[in-house]
């Protein structure tokens, strides 16, 4: 045994902790996790594979794959990778190791891409890809509470290292508070039942055990469910605990001060929520004319600032799917932008 790994050895002896976690990375970095809709992705980003000069930004870099495979189909892409998980920033960095200087990666969420970029010296950038929601490291690493596979504590933060954990979340919340975060992020249709059982469990939950008991005990063992009970419980605290929402509408918001005349955007969405975020912004730069639907001739002199390159949403398919079925609820939608300033 080398000294490295014999002093990594006995640090992790020291924190049992340490041992778990370093066994989910571990078997983390041995299966992999495909990006989803790789393919795709690469496609609509990179028209010009061969073009010198091209500043993309991978606004949720995760484990690396898609920014791994955005690098290698273009060598004259320079790509800054941010996400504000400082673990999954670890294992993109030696994945992404062999591109050198063409990567910059930075632990930030999406409201802070500006000054991401003012560090870099980047005015404008040529094409942004943000892979919404959790990742497959988060859910996989289940110490980190964000799947109910595994019992652990209820914790669901993305940066372990700042704001306050589901466990703190659900520990303030009265009964009525809680009802309505259930029912406006996890479109929970049973959100007053669910929030009762966790306010009236002595104490609260702090596990992702308790929790999902707490919502059991609310809707009562169901045959014939296609998912956990539980599922759309943990959808709402997980986007609570993060702000994802709003950190997304911030993002939507300063992405056309920086964009270059031609650059790509491609988001991917895996619930409605901000799948529906995406669709209305994307819709809102499309469009040619902004007047009122009763208005008969447009007044406004509207002119697009994006064309769509996605009809719709694109979907994965089966195959994929059976790969990966994680792609199963995933959106694609992207455009080109074209409004010059």
């Amino acid at each position: 045994m080398t000294g490295g790994r014999a002093a990594t050895a006995l640090r992790l002896e020291d924190d049992p902790g340490e041992t778990v976690r370093a066994k989910e990375w571990e078997g983390l970095t041995r299966l992999g996790h495909e990006p989803v809709l790789r393919a795709d992705v690469v496609r609509l980003l990179l028209t010009d594979a061969s073009r010198p000069g091209q500043r993309l930004v991978d606004a949720t870099v995760g484990l690396g794959g898609h920014a791994e495979a955005l690098l290698e189909a273009g060598p004259g892409v320079e790509l800054l990778g941010i996400d504000r998980d400082p673990e999954a920033l670890e294992r993109a960095r030696a994945r992404l190791a062999a591109f050198g200087g063409r990567v910059h990666l930075m632990q930030a969420r999406f409201s802070e891409l500006e000054s991401c970029l003012d560090l870099l010296g980047w005015t404008r950038i040529d094409g942004v890809l943000a892979d919404l929601g959790v990742s497959s490291l988060q859910l996989d690493a289940g110490s980190r509470g964000f799947s109910f596979q595994q019992d652990a504590p209820l914790d669901m933060r993305m940066d372990p290292t700042r704001g306050e954990s589901a466990a703190d979340l659900i520990a303030r919340l009265d009964e009525i508070e809680l009802a309505r975060l259930l029912r406006e992020l996890g479109e929970e249709p049973a959100a007053r039942r669910i929030a009762r059982a966790i306010v009236r469990s002595e104490p609260r939950p702090a596990t992702t055990g308790e929790l999902r008991g707490a919502v059991r005990r609310a809707l009562g063992e169901r045959r014939g469910r296609r998912h956990d009970p539980s599922t759309l419980t943990f959808q709402a605290l997980r986007i609570a605990v993060n702000g994802e929402l709003e950190e997304l509408d911030r993002l939507l918001e300063l992405l056309p001060e920086r964009l270059a005349a031609s650059a790509h955007v491609a988001i991917l969405a895996y619930h409605s929520l901000e799948d529906r975020r995406v669709k209305q912004a994307l819709a809102r730069w499309t469009a040619t004319c902004i007047c009122p639907p009763e208005m008969p001739v447009c007044r406004c002199g509207g002119r697009a600032q994006a064309r769509a390159l996605t009809r719709g949403a694109l979907r994965a398919g089966d195959e994929e799917i059976a790969r990966n079925p994680r792609a199963r609820s995933a959106r694609l939608r992207a455009v080109e932008w074209i409004d010059e300033r």
